[in-house]
């Protein structure tokens, strides 16, 4: 991907740490933004006319297996290929390859593909390697594949780990398996994120799990014990404890927009993270499609088992989910939600990325009024335009 040496853009509104600057200019040079204010020099830029638009932090999908019609389990580089292309297109500028429970040899192809087409990525760039598996209870299962989910092992993670390159940033974990509580502790130890889901512990296994050092809990009701008022479970620990961030998927089938209330009411800000949980069935019409190795329905919005009609992940992209979220909560400051789609998910895996200011990387997306996505700029290049 070429670099524009030089880019202005012009009179948007723009989303700083410090809240909306409304009508200022971001000057972008080399891929980074180097200034943001009034009126700044043209000089070798050229100059995009931001004006009506919102110009926000590129968003960020730490839960995303897949899109396209193409997954990350596959360990095929011309699928990563088309996922990131994909992505682009919704507003997404990085993301956690996310790959479900796995047999060993496929778990370590699939990790292999990743870090092998990382850093030549077409679109959205791949800031990571999320494990959602395989060290997941079987009763939460959900539609991942029951056959290989298998007891924590360090020794396993470890090769994966150096397979990678050290792309694992976040792996997901039942709490309560055997082996789970020193799993995490020395995965911590690695400097890797650790989060709780597919999961049935209790209230008390998961605060020791925190106490552990879990920080980050995987799609917030969904694969979990159900929210009870004499055991709470992951849910009531996820609501109440402040240093937990926490996954919402808004599709509107993953969670009720009730449910997302009741999620943003407890969370404070930058604690609530916008995933898609999103699989190869994203930006592809309603059909039938294989997902995870078996036959899924794409209608309505959902993803599901074609036997028995579970829900098997998403195809929902980051600006629908800002959309429903905007449609839902109204009320709810617009920094706050598009932070929950940029700057909180980057916070959550470890990462000082998602803000618009001097020094950081150009990713940025901008939005119409109506947070439709108008153009996706990747290290100071448009890799989307709707124009196009």
């Amino acid at each position: 991907m070429t670099r524009t040496r030089g880019l202005l853009l012009r009179g948007g509104d723009v989303l700083t740490p410090h809240g909306f600057r409304p009508g200022v200019d971001v000057r972008i040079d080399d891929g980074v933004i180097t200034h943001v204010g009034p009126e700044l020099s043209t000089s070798g830029a050229e100059i995009l006319d931001a004006g009506d638009l919102i110009v926000a932090p590129g968003f960020i999908d730490v839960h995303v297996h897949g899109a396209g019609g193409a997954m990350f389990e596959q360990g095929d580089a011309a699928a990563i290929d088309t996922i990131s292309t994909t992505l682009a297109r919704y507003g997404t500028t990085g993301f956690l390859a996310t790959i479900a429970t796995l047999s060993p040899d496929a778990l370590q192809a699939a990790v292999s593909a990743v870090a092998g087409a990382a850093g030549h990525e077409p679109g959205a760039r791949i800031l990571g390697i999320h494990l959602e598996g395989p060290y997941l209870n079987p009763q939460r299962a959900g539609a991942q594949a029951i056959p290989w989910m298998r007891a924590p092992s360090i020794e396993e993670f470890d090769a994966l780990q150096d397979l990678s390159g050290g792309l694992i940033r976040l792996v997901t974990i039942a709490p309560e398996l055997d082996g789970a509580i020193p799993f995490i502790r020395a995965v911590r130890e690695r400097d890797v994120v650790v989060a709780a889901g597919h999961s049935n512990a209790t209230e008390a296994e998961m605060k020791l799990a925190v106490h552990a050092g879990v920080t980050h809990v995987t799609h917030l009701f969904n694969a979990m014990r159900e929210l009870h008022h004499r055991e709470p479970g992951i849910a009531g620990v996820a609501l109440t404890d402040d240093r937990l961030s926490t996954e919402l998927i808004c599709d509107g089938h993953h969670l009720s927009p009730q449910a997302v209330d009741l999620a943003l009411r407890c969370k404070p800000p930058l604690k609530a993270v916008l995933v898609s949980d999103a699989v190869g069935a994203l930006g592809l019409p309603d059909g039938q499609y294989e997902m995870f190795g078996v036959c899924c329905v794409v209608a309505e919005g959902a993803v599901r088992l074609q036997a028995g009609g579970q829900l098997a992940g998403s195809c929902l992209t980051l600006d629908c989910a800002v959309r429903n979220v905007r449609r839902w909560r109204p009320d709810l400051p617009l920094a706050d939600l598009l932070g929950a789609a940029s700057r909180a998910p980057a916070l959550a895996v470890g990462m000082d990325l998602g803000t618009i200011e001097p020094g950081k990387e150009a990713d940025l997306v901008l939005l119409s009024r109506e947070l439709s996505v108008n153009q996706t700029i990747r290290g100071g290049v448009a890799v989307w335009s709707r124009a196009q």
